[in-house]
């Protein structure tokens, strides 16, 4: 892939990337240990990670395509990328293990983001937004649709108090007997 079509992934994901760093230094912010500033700092910092771990595994075509890749897993084990962010600000990861949940999934999909803390927690939408009509669309109107869409207020919670109950549209369920 030249470096141009990487450009252009890294782009297209700039709304769920904030989204997805946004969410995590909110859950940072809440224990009152960090300055904005380190905030700041880690929430640019995971982005960039993110967009650069994503960008060969970024097909807004098929947006389940490469989803395991793209989740981020607190499990007793910190995500790598949380983790390399979290250093650049001073945290180690027994300090990020006391301040973050203790179990945490992340879902960074093109035009969705969704998390859940704990194994049994629901599903939670912290974006969403329509994939652009594979029509005469331009790719620079799309991208700026993209980004009108994003909130980074829109939380779970206040998905709740919206109506939505159920997983995301694209959510899959799978049961073992």
């Amino acid at each position: 892939m030249d470096p141009q079509c990487f450009n252009n992934a890294k782009a297209e994901m700039v709304p769920e990337t904030t989204a997805a760093a946004g969410f995590i230094a909110s859950l940072l912010r809440t224990r009152g240990f960090l300055t904005e500033m380190q905030l700041q700092k880690f929430s640019k910092s995971l982005q960039e990670a993110l967009a650069d771990h994503y960008k060969q595994h970024w097909f807004p075509d098929r947006p389940q395509k490469g989803s395991g890749y793209r989740c981020i897993r607190i499990n007793h084990e910190m995500d790598p990328l949380i983790g390399k962010s979290a250093s650049r600000i001073g945290l180690s990861s027994q300090q990020l293990f006391h301040l973050l949940p203790k179990e945490l999934t992340l879902w960074i999909d093109p035009f969705e983001v969704s998390y859940r803390i704990g194994e049994d927690g629901s599903t939670c939408v912290l974006y969403e937004t329509e994939a652009p009509a594979a029509s005469s669309a331009s790719s620079s109107s799309s991208s700026s649709s993209n980004a009108s869409a994003y909130n980074p207020m829109l939380m779970c919670k206040q998905q709740f108090l919206m109506g939505r109950r159920s997983p995301p549209k694209n959510y899959l369920m799978t049961v073992s007997s």
